[in-house]
């Protein structure tokens, strides 16, 4: 999800693949170098001090190795209560990937199709006049406004609405764009690959993911998001700017845009499962991870849930969420079967350029 007050971490994501930089070096000549577990703690800790950051929760595996899994700070500061691995936090727009993968085992099951109509399955969104596919939505070229750009959403973003009172906001809006002639991330469409979802399977989307996605992968720690009050220790407290805790929302108006919870144990088990071809089939995956290109040429750099580009010569498929109280990036780097997970819970510091550091380390890919 993104906040149409405030830049969003999935457009910063762009900037911080450009720009992204290495961690700083002991300035002691005579000090031992460094291990690589050791010089990813750096990048980390560094992060929570400059932010600040209240926590981070970090996976780095490459190939069968796990270089990093672990907790820095505290996932909840008055309670005194330290991050691990384990500790669950609001992944915000990661949740696209699943919502993908989702829709495309019902593709794979001939229960949908890529080119159908968005109104066979929402019949009450208007669509004035034109006719948006269900991979438009996937890929963000439907031209249907994003719910979260609209102010009234976020007046009532504590409220809990069903997701075709989600997507009422924008529901009269002009379109963007004609349907598959331009590019813009959007919420909305993802709400509404959840509502055909539901509408497909006669399953709550909470329901079908965790059944589905969650539970054949021994997911214990990742769910459709509770209401995030910090009651629950499972869970990392949410904060924003000044430490401060977090303003309330309902994780029905996020849904299947940005709505579930994980760890970064269970997420990096996850992000091998997809990539590796476990989660969905070979075509499916291949769809997911290339890149859209519109009619004019452009590449969007984005498939079905997922951003694909490079870090250095490396190829890269990557996603950013955020949410209020939290902020997660995730990528993984085929050439190099390694997965760099990091989990926040800050709304107020951008993890990518941190999460991209953690990759140059471990990838030797020098600063830009």
């Amino acid at each position: 999800m993104r906040s149409g007050r405030s830049a969003g971490l999935v457009v910063l994501v762009a900037t911080a693949v450009a720009a992204a930089t290495g961690c700083a070096q002991p300035s002691d000549a005579a000090r031992q170098p460094l291990t690589l577990p050791e010089r990813i703690d750096s990048v980390v800790l560094a992060h929570l001090r400059s932010g600040p950051v209240p926590s981070a929760a970090v996976a780095v595996v490459r190939g069968a190795d796990t270089l990093v899994l672990r907790g820095y700070g505290m996932a909840d500061r008055d309670g005194a209560r330290a991050a691990g691995p384990a500790t669950i936090y609001a992944l915000g727009s990661v949740t696209k990937q699943f919502t993908a993968a989702a829709i495309m085992r019902l593709v794979e099951q001939g229960k949908v199709g890529l080119e159908d109509d968005l109104s066979r399955y929402v019949p009450t969104f208007p669509l004035q006049g034109r006719r948006v596919s269900i991979r438009q939505l996937l890929n963000h070229t439907s031209g249907i406004p994003s719910v979260t750009a609209d102010p009234a959403f976020w007046a009532a973003s504590a409220r809990d609405l069903p997701p075709d009172s989600v997507v009422a906001f924008v529901a009269g809006d002009p379109f963007d764009f004609e349907p598959g002639t331009g590019w813009r991330y959007n919420n909305t469409g993802y709400v509404l690959l959840g509502m055909v979802i539901e509408q497909v399977t006669r399953q709550s989307y909470a329901d079908y993911v965790d059944e589905q996605l969650f539970q054949p992968l021994g997911l214990r720690h990742t769910r459709y998001c509770p209401p995030m009050t910090g009651r629950d220790t499972s869970y990392a407290r949410g904060y924003t700017s000044g430490l401060q805790p977090a303003q309330y929302i309902s994780m029905t108006g996020p849904y299947s845009a940005g709505a579930l919870c994980s760890s970064a144990r269970d997420y990096v088990v996850w992000q091998r499962a997809l990539h590796e071809g476990r989660v969905v089939s070979a075509q499916s995956y291949q769809l997911m991870t290339t890149t859209t290109v519109l009619p004019g040429g452009q590449d969007t750099g984005y498939g079905f849930g997922l951003f694909v580009g490079t870090l250095g010569p490396y190829r890269m498929i990557q996603h950013s969420g955020g949410i209020n109280g939290f902020a997660a990036m995730q990528a993984y780097f085929p050439d190099a079967s390694l997965s760099v997970v990091l989990l926040t819970n800050t709304d107020a510091a951008n993890p990518a350029p941190v999460a991209l550091a953690i990759a140059r380390v471990v990838l030797g890919v020098p600063p830009t």
